[in-house]
């Protein structure tokens, strides 16, 4: 056995990689402290706080069972499990969903640094081991203080991304594992395919994980050796074409996968041409976010135009950088020695090419770069390496430039987490980002009146509420919903009138807003106008207001 494959294969020092682990832990726990005092946020309510399936008050496996079979997205049974294991921990307090998240998240952190150590180990074989320890560690401290993360930490439901990127990333490491291994590959074997299924049943996106696999076997394994060794080889390189393929035949003629993947788009306000055209500035955004992580740029909302035309400068200027790094990835891997970087620099887009395509998502979302985001961690870690080989001088620069990216991630994840306290405190932020979102104002009126806490004057709330309402009418005077909560709220102040105005106008623009139906019966009721209101509770009743079906 040559001395190459001895180091490649020598054990490293535990107690360093211990002291790197704990390292990472401490700094992570310490940059999301304060978060258990955070509270459920939108998509909870559906997912836990609304789900029966998973409220269980004793652990059983009938009871874990039931929670994946009823799981609100039932493509994604692991996290429900792992909300019931948390509801009969606590019986539904925040605080156990977000201490889970976050341990999730130093989880992540742990299968980053193990990936990242293993893949420098094939890049570097004549580096010391503690360079490479070193090297790991701080990019995956960079990656885990990350203030765009803050969105799937600190947002119970979003334990689906961390699953997701958490089992992915264990997939990968465990495959490097098996290849390499001398002894125990069927075990190394075994644990990455059941991490692939535990990741495809977390969510959607970890469907591309296969692809990674492919990745890391030609790229990372055959670093510096020939990339196509036979009619195999071949045929695993004509998969991703041929899917891709697939897809797109089956995008063309509607097929099964198109219908179901987009079948959201009649519940969203842009077409999937919209979507197209402006994932690729939505993209850039992420990416200068994580570049510049200032609190202030983070955001429930943002103020990101919509792009309709393919001649815009908005689409193919950010389209022609993502091909750009594309492409570049694509050369780095054609060509030995360079191929791992190649394999990060893919990593990217691959990961992306699901959640920041053709499906019917939310435009702009930052947990979208939670998995993505591994592929810089890993270019940062490659480039730490390398630097090590340079004298000292020379060396240092790069050192300190991921030191202050380090500390200026730290200190704007601590002012990010307590954004995420309640709703209103979100929104307000938002409306901060985002001014000119008619949606972040019409949020920010119905959380202000759903505030317990803190408030001195009923009627100050009222005030700031009808305030934001206002706001989101000037915005977008078409949209129902901010007409129907300011009439809800003038309801509420006492000013019946107005109310009826708002309300009557809301079902104008919508026939369907069963709030406004509700309680302009309540209005009509006490103006004496039995008829009109029995008229009007019956349509609420019908679109699902069951406190109607009984008056």
């Amino acid at each position: 056995m040559n001395s190459n494959t001895t180091h490649h294969t020598s054990p490293l020092p535990f107690w360093q990689v211990c002291i790197a682990l704990a390292t990472l832990t401490a700094l992570t726990w310490f940059a999301y402290r304060g978060i258990e005092l955070n509270s459920f946020h939108f998509d909870d309510w559906p997912n836990i706080l609304n789900n029966r399936a998973v409220q269980i008050t004793q652990i059983s496996m009938e009871g874990l069972l039931g929670a994946a079979r009823g799981a609100y997205l039932s493509l994604r049974p692991v996290a429900s499990v792992s909300f019931a294991i948390d509801w009969w921990r606590s019986g539904g307090t925040p605080a156990t969903f977000l201490a889970t998240n976050l341990a999730l998240h130093v989880l992540t952190g742990w299968a980053l640094f193990s990936l990242l150590l293993s893949v420098l180990r094939v890049a570097a074989l004549a580096q010391p081991r503690p360079a490479l320890i070193v090297a790991a560690g701080a990019a995956t401290l960079w990656w885990a203080l990350q203030p765009i993360h803050v969105q799937a930490v600190s947002y119970a439901v979003q334990r689906m991304t961390e699953l997701a990127a958490l089992f992915s990333v264990l997939c990968v490491w465990t495959y490097l594992q098996a290849r390499k291994a001398e002894r125990g590959a069927i075990l190394w074997s075994g644990a990455s395919l059941l991490s692939l299924a535990l990741a495809a049943l977390s969510k959607e996106n970890a469907w591309i994980t296969p692809a990674l696999i492919l990745m890391a076997e030609f790229l990372v394994l055959r670093n510096a050796a020939p990339l196509v060794r036979s009619f195999v080889d071949r045929a695993l390189l004509a998969l991703p074409v041929i899917a891709l393929g697939l897809a797109l035949t089956d995008v063309v003629v509607g097929g099964p996968l198109s219908q179901w993947a987009l079948r959201g788009y009649e519940g969203r306000d842009f077409t999937l041409v919209e979507r197209l055209l402006t994932q690729p500035k939505v993209v850039a955004f992420h990416v200068s976010q994580i570049l510049w992580p200032m609190p202030g740029r983070f955001s429930l909302e943002h103020d990101i135009a919509i792009v309709h035309s393919l001649a815009s400068a908005e689409f193919w200027l950010p389209l022609v950088a993502i091909l750009a790094w594309s492409l570049c990835g694509l050369w780095l891997a054609a060509h030995r020695g360079t191929r791992i970087v190649g394999f990060f620099t893919l990593w990217v887009p691959v990961t992306l090419s699901i959640e920041s395509s053709f499906v019917p998502l939310e435009m702009v979302f930052e947990h979208r770069m939670y998995l993505p985001s591994v592929g810089f961690a890993g270019l940062i870690a490659l480039g730490l390496v390398h630097s090590a080989r340079r004298p000292r001088t020379r060396a240092i620069p790069a050192w300190a430039l991921l030191a202050g990216a380090i500390l200026l991630s730290l200190w704007a994840t601590t002012q990010r987490v307590p954004q995420w306290r309640t709703e209103a405190t979100l929104y307000e932020q938002a409306v901060r980002l985002a001014p000119h979102s008619a949606r972040a104002w019409n949020h920010l009126g119905i959380a202000t009146l759903n505030q317990r806490e803190n408030e001195h004057l009923p009627q100050d709330r009222y005030d700031r509420a009808l305030v934001a309402f206002a706001r989101a009418i000037e915005l977008d005077p078409a949209s129902a919903s901010p007409w129907t909560n300011r009439g809800v709220a003038r309801y509420l102040r006492g000013d019946r009138q107005s109310a009826q105005n708002d309300l009557e106008k809301a079902i104008a623009l919508e026939p369907d807003e069963a709030v406004a139906h509700h309680y302009l019966a309540r209005i009509y009721g006490d103006q004496g106008r039995h008829a009109e209101a029995r008229a009007v509770r019956h349509r609420a009743c019908w679109l699902g207001v069951a406190s109607d079906c009984y008056r």
